[in-house]
C-alpha cells in the first residue's frame, strides 16, 4: 500500500521544487509545458515526469486501447533525448483514463511539487471544461499553466 504524502512527512514545495509532473499530448501547448518544466527542473536540480495520458471515456475503457500508447511510444525517445541534452533527470510515463485524474494520481504517487500543463487550444473547452480547469478545481498541489 503506497504511503500518502500526508503520512510520509512530505510537504509540497516546502524545500523548493524537487519534482514536477508534466502533461504531454504532442500538442504545441504541451510541448511548451515540457520546455518550461525542463527549465524549472534544470535550474532547481529537480526531476520531472513527462506523462502521456490516453484519454479514454469510461465506456470505452473496457475495449483494448493500443493506438494512443503506440503514439506515445513513438514520441518518447524524442522527448527524453531533448531533456537528457539539457541535463534534466526525467522519466516518461504512460497512463490510460481521465487526464486530470491520472495527472494528479501520478503526481501524488511521485510526491511531485506541482503539475505543469499547457493552455488548452480548443474553443470547445470554454464550454465543456478543460483538463486545466479540472486540475485547478480538484488538484491537491499547485498547477502551472503555460500559455
Amino acid at each position: 500500500m503506497p504511503v500518502s504524502a500526508k503520512d510520509s512527512g512530505f510537504e509540497i514545495a516546502k524545500d523548493g521544487i524537487v519534482g514536477l509532473v508534466v502533461g504531454y499530448d504532442e500538442s504545441p501547448p504541451s510541448r511548451d509545458a515540457v520546455a518550461f518544466a525542463a527549465g524549472v527542473a534544470r535550474r532547481n536540480r529537480a526531476w520531472m515526469i513527462v506523462a502521456f495520458i490516453a484519454n479514454v471515456p469510461a465506456a470505452a475503457a473496457m475495449a483494448p486501447m493500443t493506438v494512443p500508447l503506440v503514439t506515445a511510444d513513438a514520441r518518447e525517445p524524442d522527448v527524453m533525448a531533448g531533456l537528457a541534452e539539457l541535463g534534466v533527470q526525467a522519466s516518461f510515463q504512460h497512463a490510460v483514463g481521465d487526464v486530470a485524474t491520472e495527472l494528479e494520481r501520478i503526481a501524488e504517487e511521485a510526491h511531485a511539487d506541482a503539475i505543469v500543463v499547457g493552455r488548452s487550444a480548443s474553443r470547445r473547452h470554454a464550454y465543456a471544461g478543460s483538463v486545466t480547469t479540472r486540475l485547478i478545481r480538484h488538484a491537491r498541489r499547485p498547477i502551472l499553466v503555460v500559455p
